[in-house]
This record gives C-alpha cells, structure tokens and sequence, in this order.
C-alpha cells in the first residue's frame, strides 16, 4: 500500500504540498565571503605568503578583485582604494564580534602562530584557550579581524 500511495497521488494529482514545503532551499555551504581592500596587490601578498591561500582566479573588469581558494570555499578580496573601512570594522569587531575564522589541524596550530610571529603580525597577547580549543587573533593590513583556531590541544 505504501508504493501505491504516491503512484496514486502522482497519476491523480491530488497531492497539493503547501507552499512552504516547496520554498524550502537546500543551501550547501558557504561559496565565498567578500572582503573590501585598498590595495589589492598587498592583500594578495598577505593572503597568499602569510596565510598559505592560493589565488583560484583574477577578475579584471568592473571592480578589480581576486578569488581565493579556501579549501572549502572561497575569499573575494575587492578592490576599494577610496573606501574609509577602519572606524566602520573596529566598531563591527571591538563593540560587536565580527571576524573570520579559519580552522587548523592542532598540530599545525603552533606553526602558525610562529609563523605570524615571524611576519611580526600582532597577536596581541594570543594564543588563548576558547572552550576545547586554542585561537589567535589578528588584523589583515586592511583591518579586517581574523582568528586562526584549532579544536583539541594534542600538541607540546
């Protein structure tokens, strides 16, 4: 009887799903997250040579900005060298808690955090324990907040 029921509903077209039903979207994740920068050619430098991404393709008409590959998604870095973000993301990630994070393997956690030491990028007091796992917190060279964390702590 249960493979009749929707032979049946199907050959008649009595079944009637409710509008919600069919509005239902099935987002798959996170495509990309936009970033505003003045100076393109620096924000690569930084995005590529500190933090490992890879360039994954350049886009030259219109607004001049670059997609970076993020594993699992992307990073649009936009090229705005007029715009006036400073006031605007410290007030969004001091008062507020906009930021991104990236995650890392535990134990490649320490190597990142020499490795942002080593390019003298402010981590301010960091690493810090957040819940399970280890974080730290630091600025992009257009202010942008970014944190690196890890779950676990398994390594010395």
């Amino acid at each position: 009887m249960a493979l009749l029921v929707p032979l049946l509903v199907q050959a008649t077209g009595l079944y009637n799903p409710p509008i919600s039903f069919l509005l239902i979207m099935q987002l798959s994740g996170i495509h990309h997250i936009a970033l505003n920068v003045r100076d393109l050619d620096r924000a690569e430098q930084f995005y590529t040579d500190v933090l490992g991404f890879k360039v994954a393709k350049r886009f030259s008409k219109g607004l001049r900005h670059i997609m970076l590959d993020a594993g699992n998604s992307y990073i649009a870095l936009f090229e705005v060298p007029d715009l006036e973000t400073q006031s605007h993301i410290e007030q969004l990630s001091e008062t507020g808690y906009m930021h991104f994070a990236f995650k890392i393997q535990s134990a490649r956690f320490q190597l990142a955090v020499q490795k942002l030491r080593k390019k003298n990028i402010n981590i301010g007091e960091g690493p810090v324990r957040r819940g399970d796992g280890d974080s730290v917190y630091f600025q992009d060279p257009d202010w942008n907040h970014l944190e690196i964390h890890c779950d676990g702590r398994d390594y010395s």
